[in-house]
């Protein structure tokens, strides 16, 4: 076994050097996923020789890391995650959806199929949805300030308001009179 000064702490070497090691092929896979090519999440499997759950699982895990200081970047990798996502939903939004009772789809009397609106209703919630985290991301929801200015009267203010009104209606008397 090996010897160690007392107080401190031994930690595999293995450990750190998997982790080493996990996070330069997370590296590898996230240059893939953001390079010039974009590759899909199953493209960088193939690339790689895993599954695309291990593609998911470590950038997941390190794309923080990896992207620590860049904001920007960051923020560019989710917006085109979101516009794949939303290219696929509206081409969803173009496929011909039918009612379905007990399993089987149900016909007008004119041998038609009775189509289904709410398939195509839950698509456009989910657009929606998108739309409004794109917005997010980009900061189009930010709040807008608008300056407001706040008086507080109190029973001063008031009585000196009744003085200036006598004030004003007493000279305007002695105006008229002269």
């Amino acid at each position: 076994m090996a010897s160690h000064r007392p107080g401190t702490k031994v930690t595999p070497t293995t450990s750190r050097q998997n982790r080493q090691a996990e996070l330069a092929e997370a590296k590898r896979m996230f240059d893939l996923r953001t390079g010039p090519d974009k590759l899909t999440l199953a493209a960088v499997a193939d690339e790689m020789g895993c599954s695309i759950f291990k593609v998911q699982r470590l950038l997941n895990k390190y794309s923080p890391k990896l992207l620590e200081g860049d904001a920007s970047r960051h923020r560019e990798i989710e917006v085109n995650k979101l516009d794949l996502l939303e290219e696929k939903l509206w081409a969803m939004v173009d496929e011909e959806y039918y009612t379905v009772s007990n399993g089987q789809v149900v016909y007008m009397e004119t041998g038609e199929p009775v189509p289904d609106v709410e398939p195509i209703l839950k698509i456009m919630d989910r657009i929606i949805r998108v739309s409004e985290r794109r917005s997010k991301l980009l900061g189009l929801d930010k709040p807008v300030k608008v300056e407001a200015t706040v008086h507080t009267v109190d029973a001063v203010d008031m009585e000196l308001a009744d003085m200036i009104r006598r004030g004003r209606a007493e000279s305007s008397g002695n105006h008229s009179r002269g």
